[in-house]
């Protein structure tokens, strides 16, 4: 029997969980701008009021100011954006007529309280809890094999293991992943997750204690039907696969088979992603430089060559699974090839600027043909490049292309000595890109001068420019523009930390 103390403070649980959600989409009804479906405007209800105020007064300036108000430190951002709305409301007489403003007002006062009504804990728990049946609590999951995959994840609770082999048995505290058919049916999960002292709402449904739904009514009857709506997230015996799923004939002999269905193990691959973050944790930078430097550090550099990284999903990667969104959709391979032979080191200090560059092209030509696809697309739904959400995507893509060339920088200082930049065929930018931490004479006179991250953007920018332009796209001064200034973003940034892990 789970002690009321516990199911009080899951109830409780619940509730934050639910009025943070309610807040989250209360805001974003304010601030948001207005959508238009079957001639129907809504949402945008800050932005359309203030379009309001302005056509019924000549307060435009007092408008501009409320728009350009910032939030307090103390305010939440659903108290900023009533504010806002209050604000605007103040600008307007009180015996004004008009009504369009008569029905925004009435449409934001229906909205919340159709919202309140739907984010109560009993109403919620009434529409929500029917969609477990969505939901599985897994270590493998079915979506990470095909994000468009309907089949059944799995939850491998066995505890046999082989030495011999890296699986998802061998992890002493697998992480259990939550997979889901329909990602709208996310949030039940995250109720399902709420704890207390360790103990979740799941762990009160598998202990067959309802308690905790207690706080919610005194209906048994409707807490029933809520316990049998979230069991199914963990109860279910209905395994199934997809036309999307990979499948595997395992010979027997006499014409006979097994038909096994590979399920990649998220468990397995978080527990990779949170062993390759330590590479890139201060200790281990330190280590490195020890290394580098032939001196003494008493942590053991971590090391795992030639990985790979898959991707999973496109932009919203909790859509496959709770896990799989921490790991920005990637999964990362180990390579299971023994060595064949001993490959010789690249020298960096006998390149110059053109092979980097042409280095670079190889690198990154997945990310570069992305990008290409990506403008094409643009251009040929005569789309502006310009709109917030598709110039969010082409920096993405064109930082992913920066971060390639970032990588090699960091190579090169891992296989060369201190100050190698100094006998190299670079030219004084390009070696400053490399060892920004440099003070010798020279360095300092062009770090003074504060030209050399302009040259190298620029290059980089007639470099990508070239790597896309075709006849199709015609780049020209405009994007020039735009890739020296992400360049110079991202540049800049690296730099100091460059310097900063000196």
């Amino acid at each position: 029997m789970i002690s009321k103390q516990t199911s009080q403070a899951l109830a409780k649980g619940i509730e934050v969980y639910l009025a943070t959600r309610r807040d989250k989409k209360h805001e974003d009804y304010l601030k948001s701008k207005p959508q238009k479906k079957k001639n129907v405007i809504s949402k945008g209800i800050n932005i359309r009021l203030a379009g309001i105020v302005k056509r019924l007064t000549d307060k435009n300036e007092a408008v501009k100011l409320v728009e350009k108000t910032k939030k307090a430190k103390d305010q939440t951002a659903l108290v900023f954006q009533q504010q806002k709305y209050r604000n605007l409301l103040e600008l307007l007489d009180a015996d004004v007529v008009d009504s369009e403003l008569s029905e925004l007002r009435a449409e934001y006062l229906q909205f919340v309280s159709e919202l309140e009504a739907q984010h109560k804990p009993a109403n919620w728990l009434d529409e929500w809890a029917i969609k477990a049946k969505d939901i599985s609590f897994a270590t493998h999951v079915a979506k990470l094999t095909h994000s468009s995959s309907k089949g059944s994840s799995i939850l491998d609770s066995s505890l046999s293991s082989d030495k011999r082999y890296l699986t998802t048995n061998s992890l002493s505290d697998p992480e259990i992943d939550t997979a889901s058919s329909n990602a709208a049916s996310l949030p039940v999960a995250d109720i399902l997750k709420v704890e207390h002292d360790g103990f979740s709402v799941l762990d009160c449904l598998k202990a067959e204690d309802a308690s905790l739904f207690s706080e919610f009514t005194d209906d048994k009857e409707q807490i029933a039907k809520w316990v049998q709506g979230l069991k199914q997230a963990y109860d279910s015996d209905i395994k199934q696969s997809y036309f999307l799923s990979k499948q595997v004939f395992f010979p027997l002999g006499n014409q006979h088979y097994h038909l096994l269905l590979p399920l990649t193990s998220s468990s397995l691959a978080q527990a990779l992603h949170n062993e390759h973050k330590q590479y890139f944790e201060d200790e281990q930078t330190k280590a490195r430089e020890q290394r580098k430097n032939n001196k003494f550090c008493a942590t053991a550099v971590v090391s795992y060559p030639n990985k790979a990284k898959l991707n999973i999903t496109g932009s919203n990667h909790s859509n496959a699974s709770s896990l799989n969104g921490k790991r920005g959709g990637k999964i990362t391979l180990l390579s299971s090839q023994p060595p064949s032979w001993r490959s010789k080191g690249k020298r960096y200090c006998e390149l110059d600027y053109q092979a980097l560059y042409k280095a670079l092209s190889f690198l990154s030509k997945n990310e570069l043909r992305d990008l290409n696809k990506y403008l094409k697309l643009l251009k040929n739904k005569e789309l502006s490049d310009s709109q917030p959400a598709r110039a969010a995507t082409i920096t993405k893509k064109v930082q992913a292309i920066i971060h390639a060339l970032f990588d090699e920088v960091m190579q090169a200082n891992t296989v060369e000595e201190t100050n190698w930049t100094k006998a190299s065929k670079f030219t004084l930018p390009y070696q400053l890109l490399f060892e920004p931490y440099r003070d010798d004479e020279q360095a300092a006179a062009e770090k003074l001068a504060g030209k050399w991250q302009t040259v190298i953007s620029k290059d980089f920018a007639r470099w990508l420019n070239k790597q896309l332009d075709d006849k199709q796209l015609k780049l020209g001064t405009i994007h020039l523009e735009l890739w020296a200034k992400l360049f110079s973003q991202e540049l800049r940034s690296f730099i100091a930390l460059q310097e900063v892990s000196r």
